[in-house]
């Protein structure tokens, strides 16, 4: 049986919802592994907890219309024949891992995954190079679609063109696949979130908790101190480190002294003179208070605070 005669849902002009299952741009987030999502972030969409993102029409539109592009320059570069795919795809085992792949490759067990990038990101595609999330992604494809084999291609800025293959590593599929398959049935099914966070958690964290209840207190445990003590070194740690940095710069600025710039090998400082109007809010709200409230927003958020208390509760 080859992958593309596998049972799938034909989704038409319909708008899947893909809180329903994991796909390929979830993976690299479900894993860990991804710079613009986390775990709990994936969570917390797939149980409805947030609203699941979703591209404006233009942000849309102009993905399409570069797809269709980087699909034309592969075909023209490698002379490889592929289809659109209008459906999306669900692993034969497990249905709540699902595949919108770009393209399927003709007379091949093969699908093409396109991708556009800024030229700034260049280096991230060097000589045999794929960034990690992609490798990721197209691997869940092979994965859902069975196919051998798949091709990515990115349009690099408005100069530079690429392709590349990713076999089929039955190793890598099975490490993602049974991440995936354990994400969904320990964290989505029964809706436990998850208690690894990142650093990238904060806007999730609060989407989830935007309004704290007024005079409300959970016991941390013994985990909170430790948390919190971590915290307090981390934060004198970097205290310390600012310290020396702003050391550091003191002394160049002495070498400097009236002058503009310096020269050091390689490397060139400058201590230039700039200037900067700011709006003195104090001021106008004591002054001309009727122009301040017209003109001021209120910004809704938590703040963190830690402090010690006595052993009698107060501080």
């Amino acid at each position: 049986m080859t992958p593309w005669t596998r049972p799938t849902k034909d989704t038409g002009n319909v708008v899947l919802d893909r809180s329903q299952f994991i796909g390929g741009s979830d993976a690299a987030a479900v894993v860990g592994m991804s710079r613009w999502s986390t775990p709990l972030h994936v969570w917390a969409e797939k149980t409805g907890q947030i609203e699941t993102h979703q591209l404006d029409s233009e942000a849309a539109e102009l993905g399409t219309y570069l797809e269709e592009y980087v699909a034309r320059r592969f075909t023209k570069e490698t002379g490889k024949k592929v289809h659109r795919v209008n459906e999306t795809r669900f692993h034969p085992k497990y249905p709540f891992l699902g595949a919108n792949i770009d393209r399927r490759v003709v007379g091949e067990e093969a699908i093409l995954e396109c991708k556009t990038t800024s030229a700034w990101k260049a280096k991230e595609w060097d000589g045999e190079e794929i960034p990690h999330e992609y490798i990721i992604q197209v691997t869940h494809y092979l994965a859902v679609t069975g196919a051998k084999k798949a091709y990515i291609a990115v349009l690099i800025g408005n100069q530079d063109f690429k392709w590349k293959t990713i076999e089929r590593d039955e190793k890598l599929i099975q490490n993602i696949i049974s991440r995936e398959v354990e994400f969904w049935n320990k964290f989505v099914v029964p809706k436990v979130m998850p208690t690894t966070v990142s650093k990238n958690d904060s806007d999730t964290l609060y989407q989830l908790f935007p309004v704290a209840s007024p005079e409300s207190t959970v016991d941390l445990g013994d985990e909170g101190a430790r948390l919190i003590e971590s915290r307090n070194a981390l934060y004198q740690d970097a205290i310390t480190l600012e310290g020396h940095i702003a050391e550091v710069e003191n002394s160049l600025k002495a070498m400097i002294k009236d002058n503009e710039s310096g020269m050091a090998g390689k490397w060139k400082v400058y201590w230039q003179n700039q200037s900067q109007t700011r709006l003195d809010t104090k001021r106008i709200k004591l002054e001309i208070p009727e122009i301040y409230s017209k003109y001021g927003t209120v910004s809704k958020f938590r703040k963190l605070v830690v402090r010690e208390e006595s052993t009698n509760g107060k501080r």
